[in-house]
């Protein structure tokens, strides 16, 4: 928590700026200056910082409903899990900000600028945004956001919803949208060379006129391991056996690996992070804290796998085979005081089939169900804030 020193100073700065934003004639306003400040969790809402300077500060979970930002300058920011809902940002710089988890439902950031930008440490300032510069908007929630004009190259927005936003003449080169939900998305005269967006969700008519400009929804701009990937296996396979001392770990992101065969393969704390793994067969194979989070898996074969304390957050899981499947807490501590769920937060499972398989203790928080199909038990005990497309069962009367 804040001390009230210090909260005094980011009141009086935050009046100097109301007071300069109106040209205060007594001379008083001054334009804030909140830089590398920590603002974590602070109430802003409907707030007037148009053009304040908020350079590498540090606003994760602060609440911003409504704030005017536009022209703010928020280079290297944390904006993670904050609450923009309807904030207008237009023309904001926001080049190297951490925007993860954020909610911005109709916010507006037409013109603004979500390039590469790295802010350099100076003695004991140190910038709260990504290190090494990237623009990051993973996981956010974006519907009906208007980000018309935007320059968004190579920004990450793998698995954010964008449903019904607006991307009209923006430059998408080299971003990342990797389970990223379009449908319903505005995307004319949007520039997108090199785009990455396999497992994308996107309505009919979008993946019809992307495909005619020669963009390869399911793959474009992956990386292949698959001609070494029985090695890359075999080393994680004694790297879970020393317990870490011996082996490397598999540790990939954004590769190509639609189809391949990991059937009854030893992969406990595997990471294979947005990655296009369509239709691969993980049949019998051990999965325990493994990380597939963001990646494709629609179609994928889990049957009979062991998926206990998995994290799928994002991923798309449509169609997939997850028939008797285990999802079970893993005990960290050994004494059950530690236990780690297996979570698909915010995945999409339309249409999986979870017959014969319990998701008890499983978190599934805001998570697509539609069509799932289940067995009478499957989704006793589970996590369901927020998920959709599932009918509760009522007994009788």
């Amino acid at each position: 928590m804040m001390d009230e020193r210090y909260l005094r100073a980011v009141r009086d700065a935050l009046v100097r700026h109301q007071q300069w934003l109106l040209r205060d004639p007594a001379g008083k306003g001054r334009r804030a200056n909140l830089s590398f400040y920590d603002l974590a969790g602070l109430g802003l809402n409907r707030v007037n910082l148009s053009g304040a300077k908020l350079t590498g500060a540090s606003l994760t979970r602060a609440r911003l409903v409504g704030t005017l930002l536009s022209k703010a300058d928020l280079y290297g920011a944390d904006l993670s899990k904050a609450d923009l809902t309807g904030a207008q940002l237009q023309g904001a710089d926001l080049r190297g900000a951490r925007v993860d988890g954020a909610r911005l439902q109709n916010a507006n950031l037409q013109g603004a600028d979500l390039r590469r930008g790295m802010v350099l440490d100076s003695g004991e300032f140190r910038a709260a945004g990504n290190t090494d510069g990237t623009t990051t908007f993973v996981g956010c929630t974006l519907s009906e956001a208007v980000l018309t004009d935007c320059r968004m190259a190579q920004c990450d927005f793998s698995g954010s919803d964008l449903s019904g936003a607006d991307l009209t003449g923006s430059d998408l080169s080299g971003a990342i949208l990797i389970g990223a939900d379009l449908t319903g998305a505005t995307m004319r005269k949007t520039t997108l060379d090199g785009v990455l967006m396999c497992g994308a969700r996107l309505n009919d008519e979008l993946r019809t006129a992307l495909e005619r400009h020669g963009i390869d929804v399911d793959g474009t701009g992956l990386t292949t391991t698959a001609a070494r990937m029985s090695e890359l296996i075999a080393e994680h396979q004694i790297w879970v056996d020393k317990f870490g001392k011996g082996g490397d770990r598999i540790q990939l992101q954004r590769v190509d690996l639609r189809g391949y065969n990991f059937a009854n393969q030893l992969l406990c704390g595997a990471v294979m992070r947005f990655c296009g793994l369509r239709g691969a067969d993980f049949s019998g194979a051990k999965l325990m804290m493994a990380d597939l989070s963001y990646s494709d898996l629609r179609d994928a074969d889990f049957t009979s796998a062991d998926l206990s304390g998995c994290n799928l957050e994002g991923a798309n899981l449509a169609g997939a085979k997850l028939w008797r499947a285990k999802f079970r807490k893993v005990d960290l501590s050994g004494d059950g005081s530690r236990l780690w769920p297996t979570s698909f937060a915010k995945a999409r499972l339309n249409g999986a089939d979870l017959r014969d398989a319990s998701l008890a203790g499983v978190v599934l928080r805001g998570t697509d169900l539609t069509a799932i199909r289940t067995s009478f038990a499957t989704l006793k005990g589970a996590d369901l804030t927020g998920a959709r497309g599932w009918q509760p069962f009522e007994a009788p009367a």
